[in-house]
């Protein structure tokens, strides 16, 4: 299996999947195997291993070292004589004479290293449209502005294939449900099921409004082909005096190694493994190291974190170490919904509305009966009131503490068309696409121009308590072409994200008139 194709999002499932190739005697067999010295057949398939594997049955050489902005370089090098898809292992760690630190897969939303575009959100949390209170403000804030650089976006926004990946020559975070994505296959657009066509969640389900999580990152490399691929870090080592995050100067010599070398324990262990495999965002990352490595108390962790972090990202955290002892789950991200009908004769479609929600992934996230009055955790909720012709949707999602409900607004879905049978599945995929509207927005603006060509901008902004790890993209015309895929992006709750985007893929894509989000992958951690 390709180690893009892994539907799920905790280490053990991606680490199984994603190393699955690794204890088989095709990886022993070639290992001693110099290049170009054996006349005999290279196979033609790549063989996909965990870089740890490789670096020791001496198919790759990697050296890496600090790029002095939160992240690492690892170069590598494939010294066998067949095609490799290098996986980015789970518990991937690197010491120098800094400290040590845990390599994390994705792009993560990160602390303002490494050219990230990561913005804070103004505003209240009245939801993203008008007339629902509050709204975005502000934007990018808290020294988190900024766009990323050319080479850190989408790359391939030109080719037409929309695929957020970090830099270029970096750890592929696609799918292989990227790309052209089977939305409409006679399905009224988002009906029956929404993005279930592509896919859906894998072993979710099929899936309403929702973008297959992606497995663990991998590099592909051909026989003698360096790649240099720069690696998002978590620090394992107290702050600097000045409180600031420590970090590997530039050029820095890193070792790199597996979590279970460092000592550091079995939490820490469980905590790295599983933060990589979920490719959480560096903030959340960061607060949870700190806690669990250094032993911190969760206020000492807010404090050193005030200067980067938001009470959302924090909450985060501290729901993922409370879970840290119990076995994982496939989707810690949960939709608490009911269906209530407000008259006897709409019990029936109140009924089939709700069953055909059960255990199915809305947005990314687990749908499951029953709204409480507080959250226990970060979620998002929806009280869905039928009445004859139409329904009344009201939205809640968790505020700061994960503890109370905030109000997100309310939209009108009809229940059938006039001389329609009510459908279940097309009014659920109409609620989901209300709940992604108040949740997600993108935006195109306009960037500097650059030999005297235009350039543009995306900025998509994640309103909700939880993880944006990716979404689907079309433009605002119903007759523009079919949606395009971003994929590891681990926008933080309350944060936005600008990435370039070029006058080609703009076109192309019909993006000139607006930008509509289709899909997306929310979580928890």
């Amino acid at each position: 299996m390709h180690p893009s194709e892994s539907p799920f999002r905790t280490p053990l499932r991606a680490l199984a999947l994603g190393l699955a190739c690794i204890t088989g005697s095709t990886a022993l067999a070639w290992a001693d195997d110099p290049v170009g010295n054996s006349a005999a057949e290279v196979p033609d398939e790549a063989l996909d291993l965990s870089l740890l594997d490789a670096m020791r049955d001496g198919l790759v050489d990697a050296q890496a070292e600090g790029d002095g902005d939160g992240r690492m370089t690892v170069a590598v090098t494939n010294r066998s004589r067949r095609r490799l898809n290098v996986v980015l292992p789970p518990g991937l760690v690197a010491s120098g004479a800094a400290g040590q630190f845990g390599g994390m897969g994705g792009m993560g939303g990160g602390m303002g290293m490494g050219g990230m575009g990561m913005g804070g959100m103004g505003g209240g949390m009245g939801g993203m449209r008008g007339g629902m209170g509050g709204g975005m403000g502000g934007g990018m804030r808290r020294g988190m502005s900024g766009t990323m650089p050319p080479m850190m976006g989408m790359m391939m926004l030109g080719r037409v294939i929309m695929q957020l990946c970090g830099d270029y020559d970096s750890w592929d975070q696609r799918s292989l449900a990227s790309g052209m994505m089977g939305m409409r296959g006679g399905m009224g657009g988002m009906g029956m099921g929404g993005m279930g066509g592509m896919g859906g969640m894998g072993g979710m389900g099929m899936g309403m409004r929702s973008v297959r999580p992606t497995g663990l990152p991998y590099a592909a490399l051909k026989p003698g082909q360096t790649r240099k691929l720069p690696t998002r870090l978590v620090s394992l080592t107290p702050p600097a005096a000045d409180g600031s995050v420590t970090r590997p100067a530039e050029g820095e010599a890193l070792r790199l190694g597996d979590a279970s070398q460092l000592g550091g324990g079995r939490r820490t262990t469980e905590a790295l493994r599983r933060l990589s495999a979920a490719k959480a965002p560096t903030r959340v990352a960061q607060m949870v190291a700190w806690n669990v490595a250094q032993g911190y108390d969760w206020e000492t962790v807010a404090r050193l974190a005030e200067p980067w972090g938001n009470p959302y990202e924090l909450t985060l955290a501290r729901e993922f170490v409370e879970r840290l002892d119990e076995r994982p789950v496939e989707e810690a991200g949960l939709l608490l919904y009911e269906v209530v009908a407000a008259d006897d004769a709409s019990q029936a479609r109140a009924d089939e509305a709700a069953r055909a929600l059960k255990d199915k992934a809305v947005i990314g996230l687990w749908a499951r009966e029953g709204v409480p009055s507080e959250p226990d955790g970060p979620a998002v909720g929806c009280k869905v009131r039928v009445r004859g012709e139409e329904a009344v949707v009201q939205v809640v999602a968790s505020g700061k503490q994960g503890d109370a409900w905030v109000p997100f607004g309310k939209f009108t879905v009809p229940t059938a068309r006039e001389g329609a049978d009510f459908d279940p599945i097309a009014f659920n995929d109409a609620v989901a696409a209300g709940l992604l509207d108040r949740l997600v927005v993108a935006r195109l603006a306009r960037g500097p121009r650059e030999n005297g060509k235009p350039t543009y901008r995306i900025r998509i902004d994640n309103a909700s308590p939880l993880i944006l790890n990716g979404l689907a993209i079309a433009g605002a015309a119903e007759e523009a072409d079919a949606p395009r895929q971003l994929a590891g992006l681990g926008v933080p709750p309350r944060r936005s994200l600008t990435v370039p985007a070029s006058i080609q893929a703009v076109e192309d894509l019909g993006l000139e008139d607006g930008v509509r989000v289709v899909a997306a992958d929310l979580s928890g951690l």
